[in-house]
């Protein structure tokens, strides 16, 4: 059994794209009155590779997907739903908006903060990631850099989010 498609993420090849990313990745650019070139320049990109990806013809890696993040500037979470790899429909699939908090009362008390006191909001991505240990570690290191530190925040929300939608199964060849 392969893992299920997480958005426009595949969990199978580590990549992310076609035409809804692309077409979300197109929309963030003109939203912060880009060129397309300078996005490709920030993110190491040709921009040829930019403009498959935008055109939902090619698909980027982790470490593509930090890059362009971090061009638009934008954190690992606001990144991955804006592009629309966290999706509202991976959300109505199943995924749980909190799903990168440990179940019990972290997350229980999260969903509390998000109800009650910061209604109608995005996840306040900052609050709820040292929450999480793993999160809250990545944070802490001092020996990454800010886009390693992105790199690995990306790749574990999901991987995180790929297993909660599919719970990990074993595999026979």
């Amino acid at each position: 059994m392969t893992r299920a498609m997480v958005g426009a993420w595949d969990p199978v090849t580590a990549t992310a794209g076609g035409a809804q990313f692309g077409a979300a990745l197109e929309s963030l650019v003109r939203e912060r009155d880009l060129a397309d070139d300078a996005v490709a320049l920030g993110a190491q990109l040709a921009p040829a590779a930019f403009a498959a990806l935008v055109a939902g013809d090619a698909c980027a890696t982790i470490g593509e997907l930090a890059r362009i993040a971090t061009a638009l500037k934008l954190r690992a979470l606001a990144f991955l739903q804006r592009t629309g790899i966290l999706s509202l429909e991976t959300y109505a699939a199943g995924l749980d908006p909190l799903f990168f908090l440990p179940a019990g009362t972290v997350r229980h008390d999260a969903r509390i903060y998000m109800r009650e006191i910061n209604p109608r909001h995005a996840v306040p991505e900052r609050d709820m990631f040292v929450r999480n240990p793993v999160l809250a570690a990545l944070a802490a290191d001092a020996l990454l850099d800010p886009l390693g530190r992105l790199e690995l925040e990306l790749a574990y929300l999901l991987r995180t989010a790929s297993l909660a939608l599919t719970p990990s199964v074993p595999v026979r060849e």
